[in-house]
């Protein structure tokens, strides 16, 4: 009696592994795989029906031997802790992959809102105008914000203060 029970555990067992194991195609997407190795499973399981079918019938020529029984019943458990603990290793793995895509996405995202200047800028020695490309003189701050995302806001340093306004410009 204990080596049916036995048996019809590990069928039991094996019928539950193969459910999980295709389960895993819409998680790993590896469709074949996971079908190839349900089949196997579930082909252990037919000849462990078997085995079963032997015990109750009586088959004289071939009583099921306790200890390969038992082995069999240990690799089903193993198969199926297998399974089992192979699922949230694909579900992270998944959440890591989409995890990357979003963060690619954000770095596409911030690097085609960056502009740079780069290279030789010819500045006017004296008034500090830019050339272009096209041999036009610009204003400094026109030439940058037309290349760059900066926005100047104007102000006046002390030397140039004193320069320009001596009058309201007290030494300290």
């Amino acid at each position: 009696m204990l080596i049916g029970f036995i048996i019809g555990l590990s069928v039991l067992i094996q019928l539950l592994t193969v459910f999980l194991a295709l389960r895993l195609i819409r998680v790993t997407g590896g469709r074949i795989a996971w079908i190839l190795i349900s089949i196997s499973i579930f082909l252990m399981g037919v000849r462990r029906i078997f085995s079963l079918l032997s015990l109750v019938f009586g088959d004289k020529f071939s009583p099921p031997n306790l200890l390969f029984e038992l082995i069999g019943l240990i690799t089903s458990i193993l198969m199926l802790t297998g399974v089992v603990w192979i699922s949230p290793l694909f579900n992270t793995i998944k959440q890591s992959e989409k995890d990357q895509r979003k963060l690619v996405q954000e770095l596409q995202d911030a690097i085609s809102k960056i502009k740079t200047l780069s290279g030789i800028l010819p500045i006017c020695a004296s008034c500090k105008k830019i050339r272009d490309d096209k041999g036009y003189w610009n204003q400094v701050e026109a030439y940058i914000s037309e290349h760059s995302e900066v926005d100047f806001s104007h102000g006046i340093c002390p030397e140039c203060a004193k320069k320009l306004y001596p009058e309201y410009y007290k030494e300290k």
